[in-house]
């Protein structure tokens, strides 16, 4: 059983958000802090992946962090993220790359050497279908799947495609080197990532699916809800002209395949990415987020515009307790966005619940 108060209505929220039907509305959901209780080294070091060493302890925190919701009325549903213990480089993980995890008893992250450098090092990543670490893999998703048994949804991989992918394979200098240099490269490893990134997302969902069906109970709600996120963090030092020609094909390309999902975007390019994002077909959902420069964010008066540049995307975005009471106070919070918030204690968030389910959009 999941762990959630008001899950059914929570389910029905979020349906008429993702059906792009809640204009006239908004969603609510809370970030609460939770206790752990362990006394585990908190030191950064290179250490194995948890979710190989400790998976479960990786999983019980999982569960904390999804018993928050039993007693709080917003739209949050439940999920947990124990793969996440991977790291940023899973993807050269998978593909056999020299992977360096590190991190602590808490958290684990990790980062790879280049594995390409020409077409035919590309060449021989195609067989990687059933090699000894996406084993490894597998039997660990398997084994959070059958542990967790419906008691929150499991999260997928953010997928690394388009120049994220190459970032990730050519290693950061090289890749925005060859934008230039060699285009012809740079879209062999966008073609291989959107094969790649199709198979994996299945791979998931499949190891998932018994576990996540169980936990959204909705089949009508699985189908919207149990999606991927993507992410155009690569392009944000770039202009938005390289997005347009080396990236808005083949991200389209793999959100066709894969049947929508979400699009994480933040940084200092994201209002230049903006107007190309927005021509993106089946995203359901657009995350902005507000995080511009070191100690900067994007003002929260910047929002109505973007919700009319972005038409009827659902948008997902955060905000301060201060700027949600300003702005409903005033009623000038645009509709057909999902508002996340750090809330300090339950009694708060079910507080601010209750005016965001009341709430009409101008």
């Amino acid at each position: 059983m999941m762990y959630k108060k008001n899950y059914h209505e929570a389910v029905e929220r979020n349906k008429r958000f993702l059906k792009r039907q809640l204009t006239d509305g908004i969603l609510f959901k809370t970030i609460l802090p939770y206790e752990t209780i362990e006394n585990r080294d908190r030191t950064w070091t290179t250490r194995e992946c948890l979710a190989i060493s400790d998976k479960e302890w990786v999983l019980e925190d999982c569960h904390r962090k999804a018993r928050v919701y039993q007693d709080i009325d917003d739209d949050t549903i439940p999920e947990g993220y124990p793969t996440v213990h991977f790291g940023e480089s899973v993807y050269s993980y998978l593909l056999g790359g020299d992977v360096q995890f590190v991190g602590s008893e808490y958290y684990t992250c990790s980062g790879a050497k280049p594995l390409i450098c020409s077409e035919a090092d590309l060449e021989k990543l195609t067989e990687y279908k059933n090699n000894d670490r996406v084993k490894i893999f597998e039997d660990i998703a398997r084994f959070f799947a059958r542990e967790t048994n419906g008691s929150f949804w499991l999260k997928y991989f953010i997928v690394i495609d388009a120049l994220n992918l190459a970032v990730e394979l050519l290693g950061t200098t090289e890749a925005y080197y060859m934008l230039n240099d060699d285009e012809r490269l740079i879209r062999r490893i966008m073609e291989f990532g959107v094969d790649f990134n199709v198979w994996f997302y299945k791979l998931q969902k499949e190891l998932f699916a018994v576990n996540n069906k169980t936990a959204l109970e909705d089949s009508e709600f699985y189908e919207f809800y149990d999606k991927t996120w993507y992410s155009v963090d690569a392009y944000d030092i770039c202009s938005p002209d390289t997005y347009q020609k080396l990236g808005f094909e083949y991200q389209q390309e793999l959100i066709n395949k894969v049947g929508g999902g979400m699009l994480h975007t933040h940084g200092t390019g994201l209002l230049g990415l903006l107007p190309y994002i927005s021509e993106l077909k089946n995203l359901s959902v657009l995350q902005i987020g507000r995080d511009l420069y070191s100690g900067e964010e994007l003002a929260i008066d910047h929002l109505p515009k973007i919700r009319e540049m972005t038409g009827d995307i659902p948008l997902r975005t955060s905000i301060s307790v201060e700027e949600f009471m300003d702005w409903t106070k005033k009623r000038i919070l645009p509709g057909g966005v999902e508002y996340f918030c750090t809330i300090r204690d339950v009694d708060e968030a079910n507080r601010l619940a209750q005016i965001a389910k009341e709430y009409k959009a101008p």
